[in-house]
Parts: C-alpha cells; sequence; structure tokens
C-alpha cells in the first residue's frame, strides 16, 4: 500500500516539475498580469455611459502618482472630469477651434454631428506639465503610462487624446482652463479618456526593427 502511494505521490510531483519552466525560461506572457496588460492594451474609442466606480478612480489615480519622477519632484499636476457640463464645454469649444483647420486622425472628424474629442468616455484626465522643468514631460509621460496599464488590468478602456490640447493653451479656453485650478507655470500636456469599453480593437503593426541591441 504504501508503495503505491509513494508512486502517486512521485508521479505527481514529476507532472508538476514538467509543467514548470526552468528559471530564466518563464513564459511572462501568461504568468505575468503586467505583461500581459501592456500586450493586450489598445485605444478605446467607444465607451459605454457608465461611470467606472469611485474606488476604481482611486486606483488610477494612486498608480498614476506612484510613477518614477527626475529627482522625485512630481513635476505633475493632474485633474479628473467627470463633470458632464464641462467636459461638454470642452468639446465644443473644441469643435470650434478646428473650423476651417486640417485635423489628424479621428479629429478630422470635428464637424460631424454628435462628434466627442474624447470618444463620448465619462471620465477625463487632464495631466498638466510643469513648464520650468525640462524634465516635467517625461515625467508625465510615465504617470500616464501608469494610468493606461492599471486601467487595462481593471477592464477599462483608455485613449490618450492629445488633440485639444491644442485648444486648450488658446486665451478662448481660458475660462476652461480655470476650472482646472492648475498652479502657475503648470499647462496641460495631454488628456487620457477613461470608461468601461464598447469596443475591442485588434492590435496594430508593431516595427521590430526600430529596437537594436548593441554588444
Amino acid at each position: 500500500m504504501m508503495k503505491k502511494v509513494y508512486f502517486i505521490v512521485l508521479t505527481a510531483l514529476l507532472m508538476v516539475s514538467c509543467q514548470t519552466p526552468p528559471s530564466g525560461e518563464t513564459n511572462m506572457e501568461a504568468t505575468n498580469q503586467t505583461v500581459e496588460s501592456i500586450m493586450s492594451r489598445r485605444s478605446i474609442r467607444s465607451y459605454k455611459a457608465e461611470q467606472i466606480t469611485a474606488e476604481q478612480l482611486d486606483t488610477l489615480t494612486e498608480c498614476a502618482i506612484n510613477a518614477p519622477s527626475a529627482l522625485n519632484k512630481q513635476s505633475w499636476e493632474v485633474r479628473v472630469i467627470q463633470k458632464p457640463d464641462l467636459i461638454k464645454a470642452i468639446n465644443d469649444g473644441f469643435i470650434n477651434f478646428a473650423k476651417g483647420k486640417e485635423m489628424k486622425g479621428s479629429a478630422s472628424k470635428a464637424q460631424q454631428e454628435g462628434f466627442s474629442v474624447f470618444h463620448g468616455a465619462p471620465t477625463i484626465i487632464v495631466v498638466a506639465n510643469d513648464t520650468t522643468n525640462h524634465y516635467s514631460e517625461v515625467d508625465c509621460g510615465l504617470l500616464g503610462q501608469n494610468i493606461l496599464l492599471a486601467a487595462e488590468s481593471m477592464g477599462i478602456g483608455t485613449c490618450v487624446v492629445g488633440s485639444v490640447i491644442a485648444y486648450m493653451r488658446t486665451p478662448e479656453a481660458k475660462e476652461v482652463i480655470a476650472q482646472l485650478n492648475l498652479p502657475e507655470n503648470f499647462a496641460p500636456l495631454y488628456t487620457i479618456s477613461v470608461g468601461y469599453p464598447n469596443e475591442w480593437p485588434d492590435a496594430k503593426p508593431r516595427d521590430k526593427a526600430k529596437v537594436q541591441v548593441i554588444k
């Protein structure tokens, strides 16, 4: 009887050992949540009307400010907009700004009925940089990537929207910007649309030739 038990245990151990990759040869994409989030994340341009929860938003902002920054200056300001009237005001201002201009990407549809520069997302995050700190734009970029990946891990869609910044930095947007209550020397750098996705786009091709290893 003991021999039979020993044989079963030994067989089980062998099966487990066969399923466990050797050290340094782990299938990261299958076992690492961070890698999975990086590889599965897509820019979402269609959102459900349902708002994300307060707990989810708190997680996103906590992940955001835990990004690294040069000399730990944390040279960013983050504003979360969930006020429909303010989102509409920014969108309307951008539509007027875009009239007669050659816009790129989805912004080229600015004059179409029902256009939303934020793709209809219920939450907008504005990331502002310190214009007196030449490291600040990089710091803000690192912060934004934390938001994107944290959101992906929670099933929340995101899309970085930069076209609206051209409008937000004009005198016409002064009243809108005032509502963001930004400190002196800070200006909007980019925005992020946030919400539950209403589409699941395929991945776009990536150029591996852009990466070179020098030994």
